[in-house]
């Protein structure tokens, strides 16, 4: 009817080993308006295949695969350019696993033990260009020591900037980083606009992971 409010579809693939994932997302997914489960698959090698076949919104992908790993999924996906983005679902919450899937291009890193309302969530905000992280991994990412002595001078980033990018690194929101700062929440929008804008990259959880490999934060013991 001409009247009814158009509903977005955000097709997903899900990529998982366990055929009982792979069911139970479906069963999620069946309950949430909007998202459409177009395919699955059971190694690394046909999450590739099925995903330039299939070119979903969202691959819903565990790490430890068969044939290929999750992180070579995330590579060999980011350099086909197909604008798919990836959230890593798993029970892996490594260093070297959450660091590896975040820089391959990962726009989200979720733990299996996350609600099912969370997982919903996740990809209706990633699908709208959103990166997220399940809390203690973003607890792993944010767990660093400041070191921002070079920052000024080789990225051209203001003492406020700088002030705003080690509440980023904290993983204080924009609301707790006005609140720390004494500044508007718009301002804080500005800042963070004008850091990725400098940093060249696309969101905020690139731009702390992008201070780390430059040195200019390090991660702790």
């Amino acid at each position: 009817m001409s009247g009814d409010k158009k509903i977005e579809r955000i097709c997903v693939l899900i990529a998982d080993d366990h055929p009982l994932v792979r069911q139970g997302l479906r069963a999620i997914f069946d309950l949430a308006e909007g998202i459409e489960i177009v395919g699955e698959a059971e190694d690394g090698e046909k999450a590739i295949e099925k995903a330039k076949q299939l070119k979903p919104d969202i691959l819903l992908l565990d790490l430890r695969m068969p044939k290929i790993n999750g992180v070579k999924v995330c590579q060999t996906l980011k350099e086909e350019g197909l604008g798919i983005k990836i959230i890593i679902l798993t029970t892996y919450d490594s260093d070297e696993e959450v660091f590896g899937a975040l820089e391959a291009g990962a726009s989200g890193y979720l733990l299996k033990d996350i609600s099912s309302e969370d997982i919903i969530q996740t990809v209706r905000m990633v699908a709208h260009g959103q990166s997220l992280l399940h809390p203690g991994v973003a607890q792993r990412v944010f767990s660093v020591k400041h070191n921002f002595s070079s920052a000024e001078s080789d990225f051209d980033l203001s003492p406020r900037e700088i002030d705003v990018l080690r509440s980023m690194v904290k993983g204080l929101s924009n609301r707790e980083i006005a609140k720390f700062l004494w500044i508007s929440e718009s301002t804080v929008k500005a800042h963070v606009s004008q850091i990725l804008h400098k940093l060249e990259q696309s969101d905020r959880t690139k731009a702390v992971l992008f201070a780390i490999r430059k040195g200019l934060v390090k991660k702790e013991n």
